[in-house]
């Protein structure tokens, strides 16, 4: 262990962060990291990990990054992205930490949080590199991205809906968002979950109904939901469903069953309190008509029957030149929808292990920055954070892998795993000359740049060449 004034410092912080955290118990906290933009499905991949409101979603919107190929994380100027969410009223937004990069020498960002359409809290866009965010540039090239938190203190969410908008500038250049932060008092007695999706598990004829099961109608990758509003349609939409053991589209309906008066028959509420009726044949409503359903469980299938025998029962219907629909029939032409059973959330993935290429780095002051690379496994680790120590902040400093050389010396640089399972250390030493020595001309100077080569892009820099991913290439 290398002791210095940096590590008393870092001491105290440790501690003074271990009483806060005491102080702020009902604290919580998510990240939502967006991994891309998935054009079959047209919308955004968001990853969660932490703590959201039970029943709560988050919806990412990025208008340039859905149209211009690979770049769905990218806000250029005068665009803006937006990570909607639903089900946050009575929560308190204490933070919002934004992982980014620039553009290399420009881009400009701005920050807004929302209730419903109440403005709570604004910072107008300026550079990347002023005092108000980053205080530098940080390439793209270079693949990190640099933490960068803002505190406010505003009301409560008094709307189910809430919005945190980020805005480019009106000046040329981009920045690149990973990942979203937000650490918030979540409302008193409000009940929490995992943004992970939830396991559902098809239900079988020898399977047995309790009543409070909570359940999909699904069938054909589909499952039911409200998109145009059951009120006009008359029938339940679908959204599709890759995988039944990660279920997280807030569309999907999520049916509460409970046990009516007669033996046998059941009620279907969903996550919204609305109740499944049905009118007439292919006629389904929400709180209205005849509410009451059997429910037989079988191997092709859940027979879901109104007990007003003239609506008939619900089917899967996909026909060629319209849209896919669950609704209710007396025909037993089309098939039957199956039920899942939510049973419980994904686990989040720990990491097993976190390693650097190189134990030890040599420097010289003049490069200014370099970018650090850690390997984290397995690659399906859930929170894929990592947080940063430099021993010795008078010799360098370090954000999101982004190093800082600040004056020659020697400092060891601590990438820990945030969900605390793995670490790793590399040993950096500065070099660096005089203030006599250190001037020399602008034509014969040193620097990082990048170089257009037979296998693409190159970064070059007195230590080395690297890919534009940081994987080094070619040491001096």
């Amino acid at each position: 262990m290398i002791y210095t004034t940096s590590n008393v410092t870092n001491r105290m912080v440790a501690v003074v962060s271990f009483l806060l955290a005491a102080f702020y118990a009902n604290a919580a906290e998510v990240v939502y990291r967006i991994v891309e933009y998935n054009k079959s499905a047209a919308e955004f991949v968001l990853d969660g990990s932490g703590t959201v409101p039970k029943g709560s979603w988050a919806y990412f919107e990025n208008d340039y990054g859905a149209t211009t190929g690979n770049r769905y994380n990218q806000i250029p100027r005068n665009r803006k992205a937006v990570l909607h969410l639903g089900g946050w009223q009575g929560c308190k937004v204490r933070s919002i930490t934004l992982g980014m990069c620039s553009n290399n020498g420009s881009g400009q960002v701005g920050l807004s949080l929302y209730d419903g359409d109440t403005k709570l809290w604004a910072l107008r866009p300026c550079d990347f590199a002023s005092d108000q965010w980053f205080g530098q540039w940080v390439s793209k090239d270079l693949n990190v991205y640099v933490d960068v938190t803002k505190s406010f203190d505003v009301p409560t969410f008094a709307n189910d809906e809430a919005s945190i908008e980020i805005q480019g500038g009106t000046a040329e250049g981009s920045v690149y968002v990973n990942t979203i932060t937000i650490d918030y008092d979540e409302c008193p007695g409000m009940a929490m979950e995992s943004p992970l999706g939830w396991i559902y598990e098809r239900l079988a004829k020898k399977d047995v109904l309790n009543d409070g099961d909570e359940v999909m109608i699904y069938r054909n990758g589909c499952a039911a939901a409200d998109l145009g509003g059951m009120q006009e349609s008359h029938y339940l939409d679908v959204v599709s469903v890759a995988s039944t053991t990660d279920v997280t589209s807030p569309d999907v309906l999520r049916f509460t069953l409970r046990k009516a008066d007669t033996a046998g028959q059941w009620t279907l509420t969903d996550q919204y309190g609305r109740v499944l009726g049905a009118t007439a044949k292919q006629s389904l409503a929400w709180d209205e008509g005849s509410m009451l359903w059997s429910v037989t469980l079988g191997y092709d299938g859940a027979t879901i029957t109104n007990v007003d025998g003239k609506c008939g029962s619900l089917r899967y219907n996909a026909p060629e030149a319209s849209y896919a629909r669950f609704n209710v029939y007396t025909s037993t032409s089309m098939p039957l929808p199956f039920l899942y059973r939510k049973t419980k959330q994904r686990e989040p993935i720990l990491s097993s292990s976190l390693a650097f290429d190189e134990t030890d780095i040599a420097a010289d002051i003049a490069e200014g920055h370099l970018a650090l690379h850690p390997t984290m496994l397995p690659a399906a680790v859930t929170d894929k954070r990592i947080d940063w120590v430099s021993s010795d902040e008078g010799v360098a400093t370090v954000n999101g892998g982004f190093v800082t050389l600040l004056a020659p010396g020697q400092t060891v640089i601590t990438a820990r795993a945030h969900d605390g399972a793995s670490e790793a250390s590399v040993r950096l030493t500065v070099s660096g000359t005089n203030a006599i020595d250190n001037v020399q001309d602008d034509a014969h100077a040193t620097a990082t740049r990048k170089v257009l080569g037979h296998h693409g892009i190159s970064i070059v820099t007195p230590r080395g060449r690297y890919g534009v991913g940081g994987v080094l290439q070619q040491r001096k």
